[in-house]
């Protein structure tokens, strides 16, 4: 038969029934014939004939099966047949579809999160091949934890055979916004060192203009400027290649734009800038940090890779000044650029990311278990309907098509809701952006996110649909139709199946409620912990001091004493902080005892910060002992320190430490000051880059301004209200004191604290989000199976209440029934929640005896959803009439 003759039988499908109807019919003649030529009668022979022949609606449904077009129509009339079906219980079908939506929907958005994140390639050329070289010790090998200095690059980019090309870029310290000059204006922008090959290294050229050449190196200053910048600050002027910004002691040539769609670390990059052989990293290559960047020739191994730099490195670190020395112990490591972007973005972003997902599959599988049990339930109403219908000749098969049907049509129908939802739940993630993301990561619905999310609803098709379909069409036609009433469909097995699929659920919709429990309650105690210092109506921002015009340190503590007290008469202020950093961040520098061997290479095991006299009063910052800094304490006084409590127990421990002598350094390193501690102050607590779930006490040193001077400010001011009303004001005084300064990176110590806990936020808003969703599902389903037993039981406990049951027994067996369900749910969920335990440890700060109390509450929470779901039900059972109940049936 030719496929043109299939393709018509379909428009023709009437006549084609009549001629296999006629043929049958003619077939049965010739048997019927042959049986009488046999010796039978009439009769016999028809009946032998029909026999042998079997049902005609089934012979015909084979034979027009074998018509591969004809057995197409066969299923479109079973989509038919489940449509009407579905439209005989819109609340059933409505609630299967926004089931499966709730779940394809949020595994959908999160995976698309996953995909633009940690799976879609870095918008390079050779995103594979792209690495980053970090110098490390042993603990951090992994991650990396020291940039490198410009000299070993010299080196490397020299010496190396196992990259195409090496390319430094620095953001390290010294590295911050100051202010251009763009047309009579003033601009902040923060502009990161850069070498020759870092735009060719990524392969990227310009939007506008070009990237550095070979003749940039000859001038003063050389600029790519972002298109973000150049757009936003300088108003996307198409003039801009070929002009020049005005910094603090050059003229930069702006020589091209890059695309809106390259970024690379850090996010806040206004432009890059070249560095060339007059640069400080030229002229001073030990002092000057800087990360280097790569790409490996094809087939060379990042630990080949590694190995090669290590041993360049190791005589060139012999050249290095004695108080380089920690470099000494220190050795390259060589990391995937993208997986490195990850880390740098957050500590345990990716990890998080894959829990989410994990989370999200969770939901999709709670709501699978969900429509399944509900199919399950259907299919054992429908019984006698099932059995009828295989009695009068329809095979297995058939009837898993017909059930399949049905489940197709919800799994189309969810994956297309699912669909919208995660669209609209991807348009809130950019527009609110809760997190940052690495550079180059994309969040969109791609081809490869529309194929996840097709095989998600053909999963799910599987997953809710075979077991009720096979369970359904292997209904025994005898049993069944000489069943009585609504006993016909209630059998020991099915009700088996219907419990274990409740089990199912409970555990886990418990696992999730209970690792949610756990992240919640990690952040709630990372957010309660006493940091030490003020939070709340500390005004921040920070100033640069142009060299040129603040070149010394007294210039600058002049500068800093003015400010403060311009600042000081401002209404509203309580005291006016000023330091070089906001906090004591990590370990800087090594300290040494007047009086004590040092080791002539001591470890970077104390933090310096400059500030002025009323950074400790901004910051609400107690002094323990001594003194606090004050007008005495100025450049032609005796150089002072105070010290926080945790360098006080490092290095007096049990002595007063007050009246001793420090040197941020080697002891016998003459060009460094002795300090006489003042005073000591309490802890302030801080995260560190290793640890994102955590705070540490790092020793801290405190200089005064006065006798300091640093080239950058950050103002912490405390005020009575509303920090916002406060930029302008400052502004205004800055702007009186020095009209070339701009004022940056404007906030609050609120808001800084914020940014810290910005992932583990988002982390556990979206999990709780999951577990509410879980438990709202587990409700949803367990109130659907036990309002389905109820029906299927209703003759039993009509028979038990005509026997003497009252309605409280009917009622507490039913929730007791419930319950039971539940809490094995529960130990099973709350065991694989401890076991996920492990996997989650650096996401938990402050969680004691593996998480007991967040177990029994989300257990008891379980069971409060269990006794609502059940309550409903069992009093519509325990209402029953059982006298109407029993003549019904």
């Amino acid at each position: 038969m030719g496929m043109w003759h299939r393709l018509t039988n379909l428009l023709r499908r009437e006549r084609v029934d009549a001629e296999i109807d006629e043929e049958l019919r003619a077939h049965l003649e010739m048997a019927v014939e042959d049986g009488t030529r046999a010796g039978m009668s009439d009769e016999e022979a028809r009946r032998a004939a029909r026999l042998r022949f079997g049902n005609p609606v089934t012979m015909r449904e084979q034979t027009a099966g074998a018509d591969v077009a004809l057995s197409l129509d066969g299923m479109w009339r079973d989509v038919r047949y489940a449509l009407r079906q579905l439209k005989r219980s819109p609340g059933f079908a409505v609630t299967a579809v926004l089931t499966l939506a709730l779940g394809i929907g949020a595994t959908t958005a999160i995976f698309s999160i996953v995909e633009g994140v940690l799976l879609r390639p870095l918008p390079y050329q050779h995103p594979e091949r792209l690495v980053v070289v970090w110098q490390s010790s042993a603990e951090h090998r992994t991650t990396g934890e020291y940039f490198s200095t410009y000299r070993e690059f010299e080196a490397w980019q020299q010496n190396s055979r196992s990259f195409e090309k090496l390319a430094a870029l620095s953001w390290a310290t010294g590295v911050s916004s100051s202010p251009v000059l763009w047309r009579g204006q003033p601009v902040d922008m923060l502009a990161i060192p850069v070498s020759m090959d870092f735009f060719p290294m990524l392969g990227v050229s310009a939007q506008m203009g070009r990237t550095f050449s070979q003749a940039d190196l000859n001038n003063n200053c050389t600029l790519v400027l972002s298109h973000a910048f150049w757009q936003e600050k300088l108003g996307g002027a198409r003039d801009v290649v070929g002009q020049s910004l005005s910094t603090e002691d050059s003229n930069c040539l702006v020589v091209g734009v890059m695309a809106k769609s390259f970024s690379f670390y850090p996010a806040k990059t206004a432009a890059w800038k070249l560095i060339t052989p007059g640069s400080e990293f030229a002229k001073k290559p030990w002092s000057a940090m800087a990360g280097v960047f790569g790409l490996l020739k094809p087939g060379v191994t990042r630990e080949a890779a590694a190995a090669e730099l290590q041993a360049i490195q190791t005589p060139v670190v012999a050249e290095a000044p004695a108080d380089e020395g920690i470099f000494r112990k220190l050795a390259p490591v060589v990391i995937g650029l993208q997986d490195n972007f990850t880390w740098l973005t957050g500590r345990n972003l990716r990890r998080g990311l894959w829990l989410l997902l994990g989370a999200s599959s969770l939901i999709l599988l709670v709501a699978c278990v969900n429509v399944g049990n509900l199919l399950l339930g259907r299919s054992i109403e429908r019984a006698r309907e099932l059995a009828v219908r295989a009695a009068l000749g329809a095979g297995r098969a058939r009837l898993v098509s017909q059930l399949m049907a049905e489940s197709l049509l919800l799994a189309a129908c969810g994956t297309a809701a699912g669909m919208a939802l995660a669209m609209g739940l991807l348009q809130w993630f950019r527009a609110a952006s809760p997190v940052e993301l690495p550079p180059g990561s994309t969040i969109t619905m791609d081809w490869c996110v529309l194929g996840f999310t097709a095989g998600v609803g053909i999963a799910a098709l599987l997953m809710f649909g075979l077991l009720p379909a096979w369970r359904g069409s292997g209904t025994d036609p005898n049993t069944v139709l000489k069943a009585y009433g609504w006993a016909q469909g209630h059998t020991v097995s099915a009700q088996r199946t219907t419990r274990t699929l409740v089990v199912a659920q409970v555990a886990l919709s418990m696992l999730l409620l209970a690792v949610a429990g756990l992240l919640a309650e990690s952040l709630w105690k990372l957010m309660a912990t006493d940091l030490g210092y003020r939070t709340e109506d500390v005004f921040t921002a920070q100033v640069q001091l142009p060299a040129h015009r603040y070149p010394d340190a007294s210039t600058r503590s002049r500068f800093a004493a003015e400010l403060t007290g311009s600042l000081g008469s401002l209404p509203g202020v309580r005291a006016v902080g000023l330091g070089s950093r906001y906090l004591p961040m990590g370990p800087t520098d090594s300290l040494s005892v007047e009086g004590r061997a040092e080791s002539k290479e001591a470890t970077a095991d104390v933090t310096e910060l400059d500030v002025n006299a009323g950074y400790f009063a901004a910051l609400g910052i107690p002094l323990l002992q001594g003194r606090l800094f004050d007008s005495g304490d100025h450049s032609k006084a005796p150089e002072v320190a105070i010290i926080n409590e945790a360098a006080a127990k490092r290095y007096f421990p049990g002595m007063n430490p007050l009246g001793h002598s420090i040197k941020l350094g080697r002891a016998d390193d003459g060009k460094l000051p002795w300090l006489t501690i003042a005073g000591v102050v309490s802890n302030v607590k801080t995260m560190t880059v290793f640890q994102e779930m955590g705070y540490v006490e790092t020793p801290a040193v405190y200089r005064p301004i006065a006798q300091t001077g640093p080239p950058s400010l950050a103002l912490m001011i405390a005020v009575n209200g509303k920090t916002a009303d406060l930029a302008s004001e400052v502004e205004q005084r800055l702007s009186a004191i020095d009209r070339g300064l701009v004022l940056e990176d404007i906030g609050g110590m609120q808001a800084m604290r914020s940014a810290d806990l910005s992932q583990p936020q988002f982390r556990t808003m979206l999990f709780g989000g999951f577990a509410m969703l879980a438990l709202a599902l587990a409700l949803v389903g367990l109130y659907g199976v036990l309002s389905q037993m109820i029906v299927r039981r209703r003759r039993d406990i009509g028979v038990r209440m005509a026997l003497g049951a009252d309605r409280e027994r009917i009622l507490r067996s039913i929730v007791l029934q419930a319950c039971a369900m539940t809490v094995t749910g529960i130990v099973i969920g709350a065991a694989g929640a401890v076991a996920t335990m492990r996997l989650l440890h650096e996401l938990l700060y402050g969680i004691h005896a593996k998480g007991a109390g967040e177990m029994a509450a989300a257990g008891a929470a379980m069971l409060v959803v269990t006794i609502a779901a059940a309550l409903i039900p069992a009093r519509r059972a325990a209402g029953l009439d059982p006298v109407e109940t029993l003549r019904a049936e």
